[in-house]
């Protein structure tokens, strides 16, 4: 009875340390790693596991953690990098912190010389041999008002048809903004109203497109890369798209096309 007893108690820790053993060789473990360059901002690069599709950003500090297991690949991409994979190994798992250079992504490009300025196409030593003198601006010349935005030519036109109350009272007298009544009325203002927000959006997506190519996209969310412009455009026509204008943070950006792209791709809009 004790044998037995004995027997079933090493039958049970045998298969434990199995199950935990093999636990420790096919689970994922937070891997920790940090991006560098000598001349490069470090923030903003995207890191995919290519196996699991997960996604994370670098922080201002290039430091980022992400779940991988060994066999796994991962995927750094960043508009001003070429692209690196590195693949997950067992001594790479092990690590506390991972540290991956990232190599500038540079247009090498023939010398010329344009006439009749002779440059070089070096800025340094162009901006020299012409002697330019320093652009004067408002800001420049501490003239008030120079730190405003300037208005699109849509948002000026809006101003223009919307100006003023509807009604003025004062102490003698009432004047009605024929103006701005009728430009209502004719829908002129909505239209203005229409043209400020297609500029939003549209400047939005190019911020979108600044930050992340379309093969990063078309990768990051396993969307066809002829398919891109039409995800992108299915944003744009969400309601919250132009909020995105008022966030500087690109993991908040990052976490809505995620978003998005799922139900982009449960739609019948995406071609094969």
């Amino acid at each position: 009875m004790v044998f037995k007893t004995f027997f079933g108690i090493g039958c049970f820790f045998c298969l434990f340390l199995g199950l935990n053993s093999a636990f420790g060789q096919n689970g994922a473990k937070l891997l920790k790693g940090k991006v560098q360059n000598v001349d490069n901002d470090v923030r903003d690069v995207l890191v995919m596991n290519l196996n699991s599709k997960e996604t994370t950003i670098t922080d201002s500090l290039g430091l980022f953690s992400i779940e991988v297991k060994v066999g796994d690949v991962l995927r750094l991409t960043a508009v001003q990098y070429l692209t690196k994979d590195v693949s997950i190994t067992e001594p790479i798992l092990n690590l506390d912190v991972i540290t991956i250079d990232l190599i500038e992504n540079v247009i090498n490009l023939k010398d010329v010389t344009v006439t009749p300025y002779n440059l070089t196409g070096e800025i340094d030593r162009d901006l020299d041999r012409l002697g330019l003198e320093p652009v004067v601006t408002s800001g420049s010349l501490a003239l008030p008002n120079a730190d405003l935005d300037v208005m699109s030519q849509s948002e000026r036109l809006l101003l223009e048809a919307d100006r003023g109350k509807y009604v003025n009272f004062y102490v003698i007298a009432l004047t009605i903004n024929t103006h701005k009544i009728m430009n209502q009325l004719s829908g002129r203002t909505k239209s203005f109203e229409d043209m400020v927000l297609r500029d939003e959006i549209m400047d939005v997506e190019r911020e979108v497109i600044t930050k992340f190519s379309k093969k990063t996209l078309a990768e990051s969310f396993d969307i066809p890369e002829a398919n891109v412009d039409g995800f992108l455009t299915y944003c744009m026509s969400q309601n919250d798209f132009t909020s995105l204008s008022e966030t500087a943070n690109t993991t908040e950006i990052w976490k809505y096309l995620e978003k998005r792209s799922v139900e982009f791709k449960s739609s019948e809009m995406v071609k094969e």
